[in-house]
């Protein structure tokens, strides 16, 4: 069975289990870096919320034996969790005032996302896209949120240059910036109990947002890369590990900017999913000038 049998399999499977007010839709949908995901869109005829589930994981797992019938029992269960027992009031996302101090922004790659970015107003940075979202809500289960398109801002008679006044307010308060050393992140993965003080053998370091989700937009922050520089005393460079975070390197521990883009090629080529990838090479952080290139 390839993918797109698949995909309707499991949609015509878990329509028997649900009841008629929830509707199914495959939908395909353009991601990060050109990246197309076909999911199942869940609508409740009484709920303007439709979240989509997407399925490539999923049909991962039936490759490697797992059921049908246990796939669909899991993308269920994630469902139930996620699903909104109310619907947004539409006269929120219209009103621009409701609106303002939930926007948000984050990086992309400019030139692997030409395609996305025509459909929304940004500004580039290096070779980033600066985009735009509204952070509806956070919990336990995630984030609710909508990319800004073009016709949410001419309906919000706004321009780009506000939205990114208001993001840069918005998303240091909203989505605060943490500064860890590595191995503290990874024994957070990992469940072990850490110690977050810095040791002078501590020669990488994360910076992420609260969420740990696309905290890579924390290289913006007012003041950030100047209270880290100061941290460290001296210059570092960035290392974009994915959308989510990037990797600080102290110029005195770091092998060169060239091992650096050779290290940063391999992880994006090795351990990330194409729409995870920021940038294919290192930036450094010049203290004195202010100054990331």
């Amino acid at each position: 069975m390839d993918y797109q049998q698949f995909v309707v399999v499991v949609k015509d499977n878990i329509s028997l289990m649900l009841s008629e007010n929830t509707k199914l839709e495959i939908q395909t949908t353009l991601k990060n870096n050109g990246k197309e995901r076909v999911g199942i869109t869940f609508t409740d005829q009484q709920i303007n919320i439709s979240p989509t589930i997407y399925l490539e994981e999923y049909y991962a797992q039936f490759q490697k034996g797992n059921s049908l019938d246990a796939i669909t029992e899991n993308i269920l269960g994630v469902y139930r969790e996620v699903k909104f027992e109310h619907s947004w009031q539409i006269n929120t996302i219209q009103d621009f005032d409701c609106i303002r101090s939930k926007i948000v922004y984050k990086l992309i790659h400019a030139k692997k996302n030409e395609t996305l970015l025509t459909t929304m107003p940004h500004l580039f940075y290096l070779d980033f896209a600066i985009t735009f979202y509204v952070l509806f809500e956070v919990d336990k289960n995630g984030t609710a949120t909508i990319p800004i398109t073009h016709e949410l801002v001419h309906l919000w008679q706004t321009n780009v240059h506000e939205l990114h006044q208001l993001a840069r307010k918005n998303t240091k308060q909203l989505l605060p910036a943490t500064f860890l050393p590595i191995r503290v992140v990874i024994e957070e993965l990992m469940g072990k109990p850490c110690n977050t003080e810095v040791f002078e053998d501590d020669i990488m370091f994360v910076l992420t947002n609260s969420l740990r989700s696309f905290g890579a937009v924390c290289i913006l922050y007012e003041s950030i890369l100047e209270q880290i520089a100061g941290q460290l005393g001296e210059n570092f460079y960035i290392l974009p590990s994915s959308i989510h975070e990037v990797i600080i390197v102290p110029e005195s521990q770091s092998p060169g900017r060239e091992i650096l883009d050779e290290m940063i090629v391999e992880m994006n080529q090795t351990q990330l999913e194409t729409e995870e990838v920021l940038s294919d090479h290192a930036y450094y952080y010049d203290n004195d000038r202010q100054c990331l290139d």
